[in-house]
């Protein structure tokens, strides 16, 4: 009798392991497909408002780059959702490793386009459009001269994978280079959001202070509260992505069953949805 109640908890076991598999890999799915409608009807809307308006603010020009990003990022979500759906990789070993250095370039870079928004609205404006344009140049620059091949070359070579299998880092990231890169990574996305967010706030409270009762009716006011919904948005974006990487870089040796790994891509498509942004910039709430 004991023997046989140890097989049916092994059995019942056995069981629900494949069934909370199946449902990471769908709460996985859903959100690209969402991140794929939202974010081409923001791109497409937007495209349009710019054409229409043909301006060429300071926001403007963020608002085209956050554009081209979104859009190679999207062109590429159909790839990953093949491989879920599909549970195969068809695409060559070069396309996996391709589709991976977009979403991470596309989520820091993303990042920094917020953060010149935060920072350049601080500035007077006879100084934005040149510090946007040095901005913009600079991260450019070094996403497709230095981070993106330096991504292509090492990642994914410590360890060799099934040509069937993609996104299968997990191997990777405990080799101690990974490991002190993607320490650093968190620490100054943590450190530079924590930082912008103190003195977005404090500027907030000082303008609050200075125009009660009628802030909404001040320009300088309501441009810097449209600027926290940056912070906003990588604190819900990316914020739950780079912590929960520290707990999943100090455990992935004991996930054999691989639930952390599907964790971990859970909350790297939770970075995806900064492209539904287009639709607030659409909306008038961020512009």
């Amino acid at each position: 009798m004991p023997n046989s109640s140890i097989i049916q908890q092994n059995h019942s076991s056995n069981e629900t392991l494949p069934d909370t598999s199946e449902r990471l890999h769908t709460v996985l799915i859903a959100l690209y497909l969402i991140d794929l409608a939202g974010g081409t009807l923001g791109v497409i809307m937007m495209s349009h408002q710019l054409f229409q308006r043909r301006s060429q603010s300071v926001m403007t020009i963020i608002i085209i780059n956050l554009l081209v990003l979104h859009t190679f990022m999207l062109l590429s979500i159909p790839f990953r959702l093949s491989y879920y759906i599909l549970q195969e990789w068809k695409f060559g070993r070069f396309a996996c490793k391709l589709a991976s250095a977009i979403i991470y370039l596309h989520m820091y870079t993303t990042f920094s386009f917020y953060v010149a928004i935060i920072i350049i609205r601080l500035f007077p404006p006879e100084f934005r459009k040149c510090c946007t344009t040095t901005w913009v140049a600079a991260v450019w620059l070094l996403g497709a001269l230095v981070i993106t091949p330096v991504f292509l070359s090492y990642y994914g070579t410590f360890k060799t994978h099934r040509p069937s299998e993609c996104f299968q880092f997990h191997k990777d990231i405990q080799e101690v280079p990974m490991v002190i890169i993607n320490y650093c990574l968190v620490g100054i996305l943590v450190a530079v959001c924590a930082v912008l967010t103190i003195i977005q706030l404090s500027v907030i409270y000082k303008l609050a202070v200075k125009y009660w009762p009628d802030i909404n009716s001040h320009v300088e006011f309501r441009a810097q509260a449209k600027s926290f919904f940056f912070i906003l948005v990588t604190v819900v974006c990316f914020m739950p992505h780079h912590v929960f990487r520290v707990y999943y870089i100090q455990n992935c040796h004991l996930d054999k069953d691989h639930k952390l790994l599907t964790y971990n891509e859970i909350f790297l498509a939770l970075t995806t949805m900064c492209c539904l942004d287009m639709l607030c910039f659409v909306a008038g709430i961020a512009h």
